[in-house]
């Protein structure tokens, strides 16, 4: 199927993990597809991967963070392809004090700062460059990965949830505010998803855990992910605005004492 056929597509974060597995599979639907990410030699590999497997890809090297690399981004979308449908906001702090902010009484301000700065204004002054151009289409999908750490208290990474929450609060009003004129907005929430990110922050008793609040047998793949921003970013959605979209495994369908009363019958 190309149920992407003729869409152009940026994706933001789209080196490694979520991002990656979502360039390639808009790609393999039929978007061309500008490849972003911090680390130029990331994006550079994903979209030669998309190019040799037959899609059509650019790539460029974005901190998500500077606004006159949004700018820069979204200019050259519009340069290459000459047009923008697709809006994936993907980018995540990859600071790795985000993982050892486990001490609230030493609440890490500069990390909060850093968190909101990337994880949320980079998706917001990415959309102010391109909504001009899809409202003049009139048309266009926006995508923000958010997180289920957003909609409920955590023990640590104390910046990272309050972060993504207010994502959502974006994701709803972008939809509210450009809604009839044909934009949409939505949110994609991920439970424990097993990117190069987890891999290198969970040890396998985590994981183990993990995979024990689950209502699904395994733990989630990029690929989970991926397979929602294709939905979200196709017409097959068009009457879905401003939806907070949970893939978690059914981790947030069930009260905290399922795992117990599970392990225990």
């Amino acid at each position: 199927m190309n149920r992407l056929q003729g869409k152009v597509a940026v994706i933001t974060g789209a080196g490694s993990g979520i991002g990656k597995a979502s360039a390639q599979l808009f790609a393999a639907q039929g978007a061309r597809v500008l490849v972003t990410d911090l680390f130029s030699h990331s994006a550079q590999a994903v979209a030669q991967s998309i190019n040799d497997a037959g899609g059509q890809a650019q790539w460029l090297q974005v901190d998500v963070g500077e606004e006159s690399q949004l700018r820069a981004m979204v200019d050259a979308a519009i340069e290459h392809f000459g047009r923008l449908d697709v809006l994936y906001n993907n980018a995540v702090s990859k600071n790795p004090q985000t993982a050892r902010d486990v001490d609230f009484i030493d609440f890490n301000e500069a990390l909060f700062h850093t968190n909101m700065r990337v994880n949320v204004l980079g998706g917001v002054l990415a959309c102010k460059w391109a909504l001009p151009f899809m409202l003049e289409q009139g048309s266009g999908s926006i995508i923000f990965t958010s997180s289920t750490s957003s909609i409920a208290g955590e023990v640590a990474q104390f910046s990272y949830g309050a972060s993504k929450a207010a994502v959502n609060w974006y994701v709803q009003t972008i939809a509210a505010t450009f809604g009839k004129r044909g934009i949409r907005c939505n949110g994609i929430l991920p439970g424990v998803i097993r990117t190069p990110a987890l891999q290198g922050w969970a040890n396998e008793a985590m994981t183990q855990a993990f995979l024990d609040i689950q209502n699904v047998p395994r733990l989630g793949e990029p690929q989970d992910i991926a397979q929602m921003a294709l939905f979200l970013a196709s017409d097959e959605s068009a009457y879905i605005n401003g939806a907070l979209m949970r893939v978690d495994g059914g981790m947030s369908c069930a009260t905290p004492m399922v795992p117990v009363v599970r392990a225990l019958l």
